[in-house]
């Protein structure tokens, strides 16, 4: 009797806990619910943004419609297609491309030469705040830059800004 209470309470904990998480059903290279104009000029506009929507009918279009119209894009890259282990809503996260804003009327250019190297000064965006780093590491694609109290974060070269501290 005591062992039949101990693996009902094992399996009330196992199904609580796996209701809450997310299984990850694929990647794509390009996600769009649109036809797209190949005479027009796509840019980055928003880099790992992500939305959710609820399984109720077409949960995946529903969830590129949002984050397309939430970051004015026509198309997600890079896409990562998630959806609830108990079914009931789908996750897209990934990187919004679209027509830069013709309201803007500012034109700029740089061509600058920057070397990253160890020992150089950077910010960089973390959890929305620009904060300060160190690069302490560096391979052909990824930085190691010491922010903090001796902590380490992975980053690709486009995301940290140079700085002369």
């Amino acid at each position: 009797m005591k062992n039949n209470k101990l693996i009902l309470i094992a399996l009330t904990c196992v199904t609580l806990t796996s209701c809450g998480s997310w299984v990850r059903i694929g990647d794509l290279t390009s996600i769009s619910n649109r036809n797209l104009d190949d005479s027009k000029r796509y840019v980055l506009l928003n880099r790992e943004v992500e939305e959710t929507a609820d399984s109720d009918s077409d949960a995946l279009e529903q969830a590129i419609d949002n984050l397309t119209k939430k970051y004015e894009g026509e198309f997600i890259r890079n896409g990562k297609i998630f959806v609830k282990s108990n079914g009931k809503k789908i996750k897209v996260i990934g990187d919004v491309w679209g027509i830069q804003n013709t309201m803007v009327n500012v034109s700029t250019s740089a061509n600058a030469d920057i070397k990253l190297e160890i020992g150089d000064s950077v910010v960089f965006k973390r959890k929305g705040e620009i904060t300060d780093g160190k690069i302490i590491g560096i391979n052909s694609n990824i930085l190691i830059v010491e922010y903090g109290k001796n902590k380490k974060i992975e980053l690709k070269f486009d995301q940290v800004t140079k700085t002369n501290k």
